[in-house]
């Protein structure tokens, strides 16, 4: 075989060898870029779920103020009613019949007060078959201190949120907070990256007060097995969130999860 066949059989093969080198180096871009397209999507969805916890939440607190405006507005207008009605019977004190009509006026007004206040210590959110089973709990302080914790996780004072949680459901894990509770245990654990921690935690939320919380509890332990790279764990998380709650919110985040999976 004379030079110029060995130069074309050596031609063919630098030819074949850079071929296969651009193939890998193909393959390893494709493979990084989904990598990184999956990770940009669980942050996309923790940043949604994030978002809609909290908005959850101020709109809570929201509703709570409308109501306690309604009621002092209650208040002051009764207030000025019988006022009006005390100044026109003090002008008759000469006559019985008025001063009974003064006492009854008190009693209505004392009724009305009475109604107010058990309408704010019970929320219209407990259920009707819990409110025996959390008398022993004061509602007020109960409320009081579950914003107390929750501005301590917003202020990311994380070890004392958590210690007020805790009490709190040492005092009561039948109140219809009792659930929030638990959950915001679980997002104190997940702020801190302690995913492990955190599945655990949201695993105990929906047996717990009125159960508002399970969806969220079970969209995060799917976000937490992502956290930890455990894809089918969280697929199967998201799955089982279609399953049992197939009219949640967190339901639209969750499939578009599925979704970009499916691609792959």
């Amino acid at each position: 075989m004379g030079m110029s066949g060995l130069k074309i059989i050596c031609i063919g093969i630098m030819t074949v060898t850079v071929g296969f080198s651009q193939t890998d180096s193909t393959l390893i871009d494709i493979s990084e870029k989904k990598a990184e397209l999956n990770e940009k999507n669980v942050e996309v969805l923790e940043l949604q779920s994030n978002l809609s916890n909290h908005d959850g939440e101020l709109q809570g607190i929201r509703d709570e103020i409308e109501k306690l405006k309604t009621y002092n507005k209650r208040l002051q207008d009764s207030l000025l009613t019988k006022q009006v009605e005390i100044d026109s019977l003090r002008e008759q004190q000469n006559q019985v019949e008025n001063f009974k009509m003064i006492v009854t006026a008190f009693d209505e007004d004392k009724a009305l007060t009475d109604e107010i206040l058990e309408s704010i210590k019970v929320s219209d959110a407990v259920p009707e078959n819990t409110v025996s089973a959390v008398s022993d709990v004061d509602d007020s302080e109960y409320r009081t201190l579950y914003n107390e914790a929750l501005n301590l996780y917003f202020d990311r004072d994380y070890p004392a949120s958590v210690g007020k949680f805790q009490k709190l459901l040492k005092m009561s894990q039948r109140h219809p907070l009792a659930d929030n509770c638990q959950y915001w245990l679980g997002e104190n654990l997940y702020s801190q990256e302690k995913y492990s921690q955190a599945i655990e935690a949201f695993k105990k939320v929906g047996p717990l007060g009125d159960g508002n919380k399970a969806d969220a509890a079970l969209f995060k332990i799917g976000m937490s097995h992502l956290k930890m790279e455990h894809q089918s764990l969280a697929l199967g998380a998201f799955k089982q969130l279609e399953k049992q709650f197939p009219k949640s919110e967190l339901l639209e985040k969750a499939q578009q999860y599925l979704t970009t999976q499916e691609k792959f």
